[in-house]
């Protein structure tokens, strides 16, 4: 069998290697030749690597957009509180949550029931209409641990588009128009059952509007904030040193500048010990807040606002909604288009007023120290930094207090809800008096009636003058019996005839005593009685002068059997 012509082993080997090269384009410009193999990115998606890390990529991003979109229906703006009609109160409160409770009845009587506004509330005016865009109000409130007062109150307005926040501290002892006693304002949240709906009311008649949300911070959440941040450096104005074991607080701070713990400055913003009085606490907690946002904003800081958070979370009460807070939160920081806040625009203020007030309190009986507002200088500034209406806040929008010189109080309004007070003031000058039912009757207290001697009631008038009264002080009608004079015998009033009986009798006066005439030895001849064996008056010769003529029974039987001249 002829086999096959193999060719020469040279020749198969050099056949092989044509077969295994790849063919080149002969019309390329480097005549068919091959590229030199590619390295990096190119060679990643060559492989095919790359095309499952593009498309793994493209699945986050399409799963970043969609949480993207959950997060801005989430994460924004609050609503602000759909405003109540002219002269009408709501009926229910918003829940912590923010949300308005179904079917669900208030619990016991509301703030208004117990103390209703005696009608004026709804006839002044409140401010409304339109609001500047992007500006936002809050009721700051810090509650004290001893006994559930509001001491740390303050008024917030966040201007979230030029990026200014400005705080209005109110002192706890501003005054406000209250029937009860002690009428500072830190009193209102625990005299009405804890409500901050009736605290916030008040605070709209101090400043003429009712701030758009609340924050009410326990000092735990204070403590731990500080803490977060690693303390806070501050310059601490005075030796601060008090104890107090009934409450577990216990103050020691130096002068000077130094890096405050939680605890400490629980401490520094709770002393109260300052020779300035109430206003410098405030002055002091004003400038640490300053500080406790420098030190939470700055950058170092901001991986932990996840934990600023939850730590807001668990200490804060408030009706904004938890995505609203991300909202604020990731504008003070500039994440939601607007430049971050800065510390130079925060500013903080005082409400403007006297700080050195006082009127009596008829509970403890001592001075009880006040701040009473300066309406025209609250007005300007409410209306420059606070004031979120386009319509600006009037003084006629404000309940003053005023304490008078002679120790009164006034309101504004012309409607004063205390009626105690000023009647007690008034008994206290002199000015009324307290009746047997105990109650305050104005004018001078009615004498009361003393007894002489003799048993006799009677009054001095305003010359001095004795006035004889009955028992209950009323002027007697008829005199009373008087004492005896020394040497007159019986001390009852006598007559003396200033004329002789018949008219032309002369003589010595002394030695004719007429009828109820006293004798030299100052006896009375009495006219009506006869000596035995003497004649009597019937008997006299016609010629005798007779006495005064002698009042005789106008039925008696012996007219008859007188004499002429006597029957005349």
């Amino acid at each position: 069998m002829k086999g096959k012509r193999e060719e020469p082993r040279e020749e198969r080997n050099r056949a092989a290697l044509r077969r295994s090269a790849p063919l080149g384009d002969p019309f390329a410009e480097n005549g068919g030749v091959k590229p030199k193999k590619r390295a990096g990115w190119a060679a990643f998606w060559d492989s095919g690597k790359g095309k499952i890390l593009v498309a793994l990529l493209s699945c986050l991003a399409v799963f970043a957009i969609v949480v993207a979109v959950v997060l801005r229906t989430w994460i924004k703006p609050p609503e602000l509180p759909v405003e109540p009609a002219q002269g009408k109160t709501p009926t229910q409160q918003l829940t912590p949550s923010g949300q308005q409770p179904e079917d669900q009845e208030p619990a016991g009587p509301t703030d208004d029931e117990l103390y209703p506004d005696d009608g004026y509330n709804g006839d002044m005016p409140t401010v409304s209409g339109n609001r500047k865009e992007g500006v936002y109000t809050f009721l700051l409130v810090g509650t004290d641990m001893d006994d559930g007062n509001t001491d740390t109150l303050m008024v917030v307005s966040y201007d979230t588009q030029n990026q200014d926040i400005n705080i209005m501290s109110i002192p706890r002892d501003t005054m406000i128009n209250e029937r009860w006693d002690i009428k500072k304002i830190n009193s209102v949240y625990s005299r009405t059952g804890n409500s901050i709906d009736s605290l916030a009311n008040r605070i709209q008649k101090l400043i003429g509007f009712k701030p758009d949300f609340y924050v009410k911070v326990e000092l735990e959440m204070f403590v731990e904030l500080v803490d977060l941040v690693d303390g806070v450096e501050f310059d601490v104005p005075q030796d601060m040193n008090y104890d107090d074991d009934w409450q577990d607080l216990h103050i020691h701070l130096k002068k000077g500048v130094q890096t405050l713990d939680g605890q400490q400055a629980m401490g520094l913003v709770r002393f109260r010990r300052y020779s300035e009085g109430d206003i410098k606490r405030v002055e002091v907690q004003q400038n640490f807040m300053k500080a406790l946002i420098k030190e939470c904003l700055s950058i170092q800081h901001w991986g932990k606002i996840k934990a600023y958070i939850d730590l807001a979370m668990k200490n804060v009460e408030t009706d904004l909604e938890a995505g609203s807070v991300v909202w604020f939160a990731a504008n003070v920081l500039g994440l939601n288009g607007v430049p971050a806040l800065k510390m130079e625009d925060v500013t903080t203020c005082t409400l403007p007023g006297d700080y050195w007030g006082a009127a009596w309190s008829r509970d403890t009986h001592q001075e009880q120290s006040y701040v009473t507002i300066y309406p025209r200088q609250v007005v300007e500034l409410v209306n420059e930094k606070f004031n979120p209406y386009e319509q600006k806040v009037t003084t006629a929008m404000l309940d003053a207090m005023s304490i008078l010189k002679n120790g009164d109080i006034s309101s504004s309004t012309g409607n004063l809800k205390d009626t105690q007070h000023n009647a007690i003031m008034a008994v206290r000058r002199g000015e009324a008096y307290y009746d047997d039912d105990g109650k305050i009757v104005y004018g001078q207290p009615p004498a009361k009636p003393e007894q002489d001697e003799l048993g006799n009631w009677f009054i001095l008038d305003e010359s001095g003058n004795v006035v004889y009264t009955d028992e209950q002080g009323e002027p007697l009608n008829t005199d009373p019996v008087l004492p005896p004079v020394e040497g007159t015998g019986s001390g009852q009033p006598v007559t003396i005839p200033t004329t002789p009986a018949d008219g032309d009798q002369t003589g010595d006066p002394g030695e004719q005593a007429g009828p109820d005439q006293t004798d030299p030895a100052g006896q009375t001849e009495p006219t009506d009685q006869t000596e035995p064996g003497q004649a009597g008056p019937e008997d006299l010769p016609a010629e005798s002068d007779p006495p005064e003529e002698p009042v005789l029974p106008a039925e008696d039987p012996a007219d008859s059997e007188m004499p002429g001249w006597l029957q005349s």
